[in-house]
């Protein structure tokens, strides 16, 4: 048979170009692409321009380059030294008391044989609370006389009226606790949910070998317990880092009482909105990203290693 005739019956087909996997995943590449595409224009983008006004005098419209300038300012200005401080100090307040306190609730329902889901709603509730009705309700709680919740309470046992939020020296801790009474409940649903993923039969063997309760806690419980620690405590650590509606709310723009309440993010904040000094605020961005990163990093290869 004549080659031209063979090609004319059998024609030859064309081979597809795409990759087999995409070609094989393609009607998924599609369903994932209007989350991607947010991602790139509403995280990626708007990351990569904070890069870049980092290195400018600019008003977030106009500016020119000014190399590490903004960088050199911010670390001369005693107000970031400041907000860095106070940030760090209600961070290491918060994930340790959070850690705590959420820990020990999601033990004692984990505890319970029956009614788990009436005290999981319960303890759940305050997340769904927005962060400007918490702070109405906390500025109620803790007014500094007797006329607070707080204070009238603490009157009946002789103590005189807190100043809550007034107090340089106590602000701090109200703050804490105020974004506590916000996140107990879901940081205690995870808890939960690892201690409820732990074998019982763990439980059954060491008890058969004579261990009570505080062994079968301390030697079982905390060490199937650790990655829940891991990542709460980077989800704190992150989410205090970046503290500002709840302190904005309660102190204003300046982190009142006496700048007690000046974080990072209400640095940046200032800068921004207030001074419309862009460059300072995006390079107090890229230091705060750049510590979030180094923490979390660090945190995550020691737990690494002690498992």
């Amino acid at each position: 048979m004549n080659i031209r005739n063979a090609s004319t019956i059998y024609p030859v087909q064309k081979k597809n170009k795409l990759n087999p996997f995409i070609r094989r995943n393609i009607a998924g590449y599609l369903l994932c692409s209007p989350m991607i595409l947010g991602l790139l224009i509403f995280v990626f983008y708007p990351m990569l321009q904070t890069f870049i006004y980092s290195f400018q005098s600019t008003n977030g419209i106009s500016g020119v380059l000014n190399g590490v300038t903004n960088y050199k300012w911010i670390f001369k200005d005693d107000m970031f030294w400041g907000a860095l401080k106070n940030t760090a100090i209600m961070s290491v307040m918060a994930v340790l008391i959070d850690i705590v306190v959420c820990f020990i609730l999601a033990s004692l329902i984990n505890s319970l044989s029956y009614n788990k889901g009436f005290f999981k709603s319960i303890y759940f509730l305050p997340n769904v609370v927005s962060s400007v009705a918490t702070a109405l309700l906390f500025n109620f709680l803790f007014y500094p006389t007797n006329a607070g919740v707080i204070n009238y309470f603490l009157s009946f046992l002789g103590i005189k009226p807190v100043g809550w939020l007034v107090q340089p020296g106590i602000a701090k801790f109200s703050i804490v606790l105020m974004g506590l009474w916000r996140s107990v409940g879901y940081d205690t649903i995870l808890f939960l949910a690892g201690l409820q993923s732990i074998p019982r039969e763990y439980y059954e063997a060491a008890k058969v070998d004579g261990a009570n309760g505080l062994q079968r806690w301390w030697h079982i419980t905390i060490p199937n317990m650790k990655p829940i620690f891991a990542f709460m405590i980077i989800m704190q650590v992150i989410g205090t880092l970046k503290r500002f509606d709840d302190v904005w709310l309660i102190g204003g723009v300046g982190g009142n009482p006496g700048g007690s309440l000046q974080t990072v993010v209400l640095y940046i904040y200032r800068n921004a909105w207030i001074s419309r000094d862009v460059g300072i605020a995006s390079a107090a961005s890229v230091v705060l990203f750049a510590i979030t990163l180094i923490i979390t990093i660090a945190n995550y290869r020691i737990m690494n290693k002690e498992r």
